[in-house]
């Protein structure tokens, strides 16, 4: 154990000379989670909400306009539509080509008398509500509000059809020849809109309660990103860590140290465990500067600190296998690079793991970042405890064990050349 220890304090002494090395493997990865957190705040925090701009001109006077921009203007829990009224059709066009509207919608004069002579006659208007997006836009906001704006109409359309239809059974009731009716009491437009106001309101009614129960998951974004790029960049750290190996093999030192009496696995071991403090101290930094700084839902310190301990040691374990299949530090770079951003990528560093398809999930695990990310999400974010992510953590630590066993049987202690 003392031959193991001297030769991760000789890495690690390494390390620390070179303190600019050091400074950039902590300030780089926090420097990207704050810039990458303030960014995308919106998109993973789960009380914010995207707002924008939407530009009306509501020319109508009846019943359909109004509704359009009291709909408009309700809330949502995703987007916040801040609805702008514009006296002219043009005012609002120019909003829009200017990019200060994401949409412009322009009701036209007379456009609830349209509907409701359409439905009394039993047709379906086309091109009713004017709709203005930038060409060619793919803008979600856009789609959101059109959506919004045709279920407006699709609903008001329904409701005329049947106070429309409700008028002419009345009729039909009063001119059967026992039936006397003061066809001058009889108010299509009164019948037309309190069917079609109860038609609405019937639509409204559910039949199932929904509940909840339990607490609500916390989080933030910051809870979402740091996580995926802390193991990111603790995968990218092998790189230095691997080259160093591979730079005393070229140098010869590595030849020195077999003709010391050290066991072989000693030799793989030390770097082993220089390089998984190495690592460690980058992700328990960041997840300390994350907790007082960012404000990280941690949950069970426990849980995490074995997460971290796990994710360290799987981490250091697929650095010394990488190093056993490679010859040199050039072909290092592409490959652990290679490595690291496909395994990131599926992994759930970039976006969260349940949204990919259900075999790539699978795929994953493969990876040492679906293992690491899904237990820290699964305490910072749904509040599971230790018990509930040790299958996790025996995972990342299997998994370093078998990288560490195979890269003691690959690796190439004496070139054939020597």
């Amino acid at each position: 154990m003392r031959t193991l220890w001297h030769i991760a304090k000789k890495d690690l002494l390494q390390v620390i000379k070179d303190k600019h090395s050091l400074i950039l493997l902590l300030l780089v990865p926090l420097l990207l989670i704050s810039i990458m957190g303030s960014a995308f705040g919106s998109a993973f925090s789960n009380n914010a909400s995207v707002e924008f701009m939407v530009a009306v001109n509501n020319q109508d006077s009846g019943r359909v306009g109004d509704t359009i921009v009291k709909t408009l203007q309700g809330t949502n829990s995703s987007f916040k539509l801040n609805v702008k009224g514009y006296s002219t059709s043009q005012q609002v066009l120019q909003q829009v080509e200017n990019e200060k509207a994401v949409a412009g919608i322009i009701i036209p004069t007379g456009t609830s008398q349209r509907l409701q002579d359409a439905a009394s006659k039993g047709q379906t208007p086309n091109n009713v509500i004017q709709f203005y997006t930038r060409p060619n836009s793919r803008d979600e906001r856009s789609t959101f509000t059109q959506q919004l704006v045709t279920s407006v109409i699709n609903r008001q359309i329904d409701a005329l059809y049947a106070g429309s239809a409700a008028v002419q059974q009345v009729q039909a009731v009063c001119q059967q020849p026992a039936n006397t009716c003061n066809y001058a009491t009889i108010k299509p437009e009164a019948i037309s809109k309190t069917v079609g106001e109860a038609s609405q309101t019937s639509k409204n009614i559910s039949l199932v309660q929904m509940l909840t129960t339990g607490s609500a998951p916390k989080s933030n974004n910051f809870d979402q990103l740091l996580p995926g790029f802390a193991v990111l960049f603790a995968l990218f750290g092998l790189n230095s860590a691997a080259s160093t190996i591979l730079q005393e093999k070229e140098e010869g030192t590595f030849r020195r140290l077999l003709i010391a009496p050290v066991p072989r696995y000693a030799l793989l071991g030390g770097k082993l465990i220089a390089q998984f403090l190495l690592t460690l101290l980058q992700l328990s930094v960041l997840f300390t500067i994350g907790y007082y700084v960012f404000k990280l839902n941690i949950g069970s310190w426990q849980a995490i600190a074995l997460l971290l301990v796990s994710t360290s040691f799987a981490t250091t374990g697929l650095g010394m296998l990488l190093v056993s299949i490679v010859k040199s530090r050039r072909q290092l770079t592409p490959i652990v690079t290679l490595t690291t951003l496909v395994t990131s990528a599926i992994g759930g560093s970039w976006w969260p793991l349940w949204s990919e398809p259900q075999w790539m999930q699978q795929i994953a695990k493969i990876g040492i970042t679906a293992w690491a990310i899904d237990g820290l999400n699964g305490v910072m974010i749904f509040g599971k405890g230790l018990s509930e992510v040790q299958f996790n953590i025996l995972g990342l630590l299997g998994y370093g064990l078998i990288c560490f066993f195979l890269a003691l049987r690959l690796f190439r202690f004496q070139e054939q050349s020597a």
